[in-house]
């Protein structure tokens, strides 16, 4: 258990009588951080704050989409912040607890969203008072500004991945563009129900949060989420855009290599038909079989079909 902010100041261990005491103080305002939870945060979360044993629940397993909770006393939520690995978009969680004087912060491994918060709100805090609502504000606020920056590394991708795929189409790129397909569907998994949160978010009656903050600063982050979203669905549309290109390119590559084949086969046809007629066992031919220029005479024949054909599949594309 870590205080990352209190406002008035207080240590940043502290036990847990300390807690309850300073719990108990109206006036103060707390951000507590928990990484795990451990058994003990556990505990902590039942009989110190109080959480509902559902919500309890649901910091300890992982992977589950945004939501928002509405308990007595308290709300909980789930966020998402991602990452863009190499070729892969990794999405984590963070568990938050907001109550009448405190914001409780859950998430398995060292998140780098409480350290950005953290920093942010010590560097920009503008003399503004530290107040549950706006915490939660910049959180909602960081992790989905941390979209963005995946979205223009996808962006960049794609614009390479269109070039390559106008130069010379390819499997492996195929194989990108589904990659990076799947990464979009998983932000649009995300996204969508994130929005949905600010239905609650925004209630004017739910009273854990500043009538300010609902029209102006869950207002901006709601209008970043409907950017992003619209973002992800014309990306979506260009990878299908793009994916039909490919398969048009390895058709239409298709078609050359069948045509080419189809040339050689009609010229190896038109040689079959002429060599034939002097492999039949007649008696007369022309030239004769024992003639001595019948057989530069055949060459020449077969020459002369074969330049004719060439001149006729180019007249006739």
């Amino acid at each position: 258990m870590r205080i990352v902010l209190s406002h008035p100041p207080a240590p940043e261990s502290v036990s847990v009588e300390e807690l309850r005491a300073l719990l108990a103080d109206p006036e103060r305002v707390l951000w507590v951080d928990l990484t795990g939870p451990e058994t003990e945060h556990l505990e902590l979360m039942e009989k110190v704050f109080g959480f509902h044993p559902l919500a309890i629940e649901d910091t300890r397993n992982q992977r589950q989409r945004p939501k928002v909770d509405e308990y007595e006393g308290h709300l909980f939520l789930i966020l998402n912040p991602v990452v863009r690995d190499g070729a892969e978009t990794t999405f984590r969680e963070l568990d938050v607890f907001i109550g009448p004087n405190y914001v409780v912060t859950v998430h398995p491994e060292q998140e780098s969203v409480v350290a950005e918060v953290e920093l942010r709100l010590q560097r920009h805090s503008n003399g503004r008072p530290l107040t549950p609502g706006f915490l939660l504000y910049a959180l909602v606020d960081t992790v989905v500004d941390g979209y963005f920056p995946v979205l223009d590394t996808i962006d960049e991708e794609l614009s390479a991945l269109e070039d390559e795929l106008l130069a010379s189409p390819r499997e492996a790129i195929l194989e990108r563009l589904l990659a990076l397909k799947r990464s979009l569907i998983e932000v649009r998994r995300v996204v969508g129900p994130q929005r949905d949160m600010f239905n609650v978010l925004t209630r004017r009656d739910l009273g854990l949060i500043d009538p300010e903050l609902m029209r102006f600063h869950f207002r901006d982050v709601y209008d970043h989420l409907l950017r992003i979203t619209d973002t992800v669905d014309t990306f979506r549309d260009l990878l299908t855009s793009m994916v039909d290109l490919y398969m048009s390119a390895i058709s239409n590559r298709l078609n050359v290599v069948v045509n080419r084949l189809t040339r050689v086969t009609v010229v190896i046809g038109a040689f079959a038909v002429i060599t034939g007629f002097y492999g039949m066992n007649f008696n007369h031919t022309w030239p004769r079989l024992d003639s001595p220029w019948g057989t530069g005479f055949t060459l020449a024949l077969m020459g002369a079909v074969a330049f004719g054909l060439h001149r006729f599949f180019l007249r006739e594309r």
